[in-house]
C-alpha cells in the first residue's frame, strides 16, 4: 500500500464531501427553525406549525409539529421533506436531510425520533467512515413511530405499521406490521386488527 497516495486521495474525498455538505447554508431554514424551536414543547403548536409552513416546509392540513424540529444535511427541505394531512409529530424530531423524506397522512411520531437519509460506506483502514451514501425515507399513511425510533437511509415504513420504542429500522417494514428491537424485526402482523 502506498500511504502518501492513499492520504492524498483521502484528502481529496474529504474536500469534496465538505463542499457538498457546506456549500449551501440555507439561511431561510436556519431562521425558520430558530423561530419555531424557541417555542416550548406542546405549547403554541399551531403557531410553530405555521412558522414551519411559512419557512417553506410542506405540511398538510390539520397536521401539527408539537416540539423541536432539527434538520441538518445538504438537502433543501422545501424540496425534500413533505408531511401529509392530520399527522402529529411530538418532537423533538431529528432529520438528516440528504435525500427525500416523505411522511404520509395520519402518521404519529413520538419523542426523539430520528430520520437519517445520509449514511456512510465502510472505508479503508486509514478512514473506516467511508464515502457518503444517501437514500430516501418514506413513512406510509397511518403509521406510528414510537419514541426514540431511528429510521436509517432507504427504509420504507408501510401504511399502518407500528415501530416500537427504541427500535432501529434498517430494512423496509411491511404494511400493518409491528416491529421492534435493534435491528428492528417483525413482532406480529396487525392485518386482522380492526380496532378503531
Amino acid at each position: 500500500m502506498n500511504l502518501p497516495r492513499d492520504l492524498s486521495t483521502l484528502r481529496a474525498k474529504l474536500r469534496r464531501t465538505a463542499q457538498i455538505e457546506f456549500e449551501r447554508p440555507y439561511p431561510r431554514r436556519l431562521v425558520t427553525l430558530a423561530m419555531a424551536n424557541v417555542l416550548p414543547q406542546f405549547l403554541f403548536n399551531y403557531t410553530r406549525t405555521w412558522i414551519l409552513r411559512a419557512g417553506g416546509l410542506s405540511i398538510g392540513p390539520d397536521s401539527l409539529v408539537m416540539g423541536h424540529l432539527v434538520v441538518t444535511g445538504p438537502g433543501d427541505w422545501r424540496k425534500l421533506i413533505s408531511i401529509g394531512e392530520k399527522t402529529m409529530i411530538t418532537g423533538p424530531l431529528y432529520v438528516d436531510l440528504g435525500a427525500a423524506v416523505r411522511i404520509g397522512s395520519l402518521v404519529r411520531i413520538g419523542h426523539d425520533a430520528m430520520l437519517l437519509t445520509v449514511g456512510h460506506e465502510i472505508g479503508s483502514p486509514i478512514l473506516r467512515c467511508g464515502p457518503q451514501s444517501m437514500a430516501p425515507i418514506e413513512i406510509g399513511d397511518g403509521a406510528w413511530l414510537a419514541s426514540r425510533v431511528t429510521i436509517l437511509p432507504g427504509v420504507c415504513v408501510g401504511a399502518g405499521a407500528v415501530v416500537a420504542a427504541g427500535a432501529v429500522v434498517t430494512k423496509d417494514v411491511p404494511p400493518n406490521t409491528l416491529v421492534g428491537g435493534v435491528p428492528a424485526k417483525p413482532i406480529r402482523d396487525l392485518d386482522g386488527d380492526t380496532r378503531r
